[in-house]
């Protein structure tokens, strides 16, 4: 065992002394993103012909093909949006379904005291096409005034399309005044009261985006291997080392009344901007494309909405600013890597020296790994964490951050309590009772003791930090 941890130590050693030597980072507070340096051709190989290829241009084409389709039928409506919202402010909620509705008694809680006055519910059911499949099948939070949003086409990675339509009909009430879109794998780790508080109340006029960090690296290969060797997170910012005005975020973002109508109105400009950097981004993965069109042109369409208005002050960051986007991540999931050295650590060192050594013939060969093959990016979770399970411990650590809502759980969560002298209760395994995860929560929202502290960004870097005067 010591000489699997020494040999992967100096695997891993090399790894971030060859990539680290060549790094420098880029500095958050003027948005500027450092160019690349040179890397050792004999680690990574000779440089690759420039372009996409012809299999990533009919994935991007087939994308943006099905987005397209879905905004034309809004945005020429969107100049008869109201702007500025009419009666008592209400939060609107966008639940993107495909037919179930999984955590339907979580959310029941969360709405059963709620005054009506004061939220919208909007639902899209993509797996139901047909009218008589919805109707066969009762909507969702119907007893709560669910709206059912008209079916549109969606499609993995073809998203943004149905976050127009979603807006679109939400933005029907005048009294909408936040718009909060939700996964169906999520679950709210607030009651009612405290979100509709901290939104309608509190900060009516912001959007609260959560924004990915920008990558160092072009390819996504090189910057795969970094992240790794340094332990540190694996979500990354392909787009803005292209175009500055085109910023990778987590797709489950709010967004105010105002804002809701500029992504309406600038939906095909932004669509055509992001296909550009998009086709462009990561040019090592080749047979599909990095990223996802709602994780990208929300932002894209509110920057060229200054744009279009000559607005802009030539400076992304201080146009984000001067917008009123918070850099405010209200919804909690887990990619690999990025809570490392944060209470909200979840990784296991052992399990992954295994699988690093299991998989070194891909370590050892970087330029040739397939990403949408690799045994590594499989074995190491390069998707998002889905719980089976989470320990009382670590359930009341998140509902005690700023995060309203958290994803992903199975269907069948449970909440273990553990042995308090276990490790936040992750790595204990004899759990001294066991409950539902929908029925765990609203016994806990009572219990609540909420760092309002932001957490900007979902990794280590973004961790709350003591408050301080913003700068006028």
């Amino acid at each position: 065992m010591k000489l699997l941890w020494c040999l992967s130590f100096l695997l891993g050693s090399a790894t971030a002394a060859r990539l680290g030597k060549h790094e420098q980072e880029a500095s958050f507070a003027d948005g500027e993103v450092v160019e690349e340096s040179k890397v050792d051709d004999e680690w990574f190989g000779p440089k690759e012909s420039v372009g996409p290829t012809e299999q990533r241009r009919e994935y991007v084409k087939s994308k943006m093909a099905i987005e397209h389709r879905v905004v034309d039928q809004f945005i020429h409506k969107a100049a008869d949006l109201l702007e500025v919202g009419m009666g008592n402010p209400k939060v609107a909620f966008l639940f993107l379904t495909m037919a179930d509705f999984p955590w339907m008694k979580a959310w029941e809680a969360f709405f059963q005291d709620a005054p009506k006055k004061d939220y919208s519910i909007y639902v899209h059911r993509a797996a139901l096409k047909d009218a008589a499949q919805r109707q066969a099948q009762p909507l969702p939070l119907a007893q709560y005034g669910a709206i059912e949003v008209p079916w549109v086409q969606t499609a993995w990675c073809a998203l943004f399309g149905v976050e127009v339509a979603s807006l679109f009909h939400a933005m029907q009430d005048p009294a909408n005044t936040q718009f909060v879109f939700v996964s169906d794998s999520s679950v709210p780790l607030k009651p009612f009261a405290y979100v509709y508080k901290e939104l309608a109340l509190h900060s009516p006029e912001t959007s609260k985006i959560c924004l990915a960090s920008g990558a160092y690296f072009k390819e996504a290969k090189k910057e795969f291997v970094k992240q790794e060797a340094k332990r540190a997170c694996v979500f990354r910012d392909f787009l803005r080392g292209i175009n500055p005005r085109a910023m990778k975020h987590h797709q489950w973002a709010v967004f105010n009344r105002a804002h809701a109508k500029m992504i309406i109105q600038y939906a095909k400009e932004a669509l055509h901007i992001y296909e550009d950097v998009w086709l462009q981004a990561a040019p090592d993965i080749k047979n599909i494309a990095e990223g996802c069109s709602d994780e990208a042109v929300p932002l894209i369409a509110l920057l060229h909405a200054l744009d279009a208005k000559n607005q802009s002050t030539g400076n992304t960051w201080l146009d984000l600013t001067r917008l009123g986007v918070e850099q405010n991540c209200l919804t909690f999931v887990r990619w690999r890597n990025c809570f490392v050295g944060t209470q909200l650590d979840l990784s296991e060192p052992l399990a992954d020296v295994r699988t690093l050594w299991k998989n070194a013939h891909e370590v050892l060969d970087v330029n040739n790994i397939d990403l949408q093959k690799s045994g590594l990016k499989r074995d190491l979770n390069g998707f998002p964490h889905a719980f089976d399970n989470i320990t009382g411990t670590y359930l009341e650590t998140l509902m005690n951050t700023n995060f309203m809502f958290a994803r992903k759980f199975h269907t069948e969560a449970q909440v273990l309590e553990t042995n308090p002298d276990s490790l936040l209760g992750v790595f204990s395994y004899s759990p001294v009772e066991a409950r539902p995860l929908a029925e765990a929560l609203p016994r806990l929202w009572s219990q609540l003791r909420p760092d309002r502290a932001a957490w900007s960004r979902l990794e280590y870097s973004g961790k709350p930090g003591p408050l301080t005067q913003p700068d006028p």
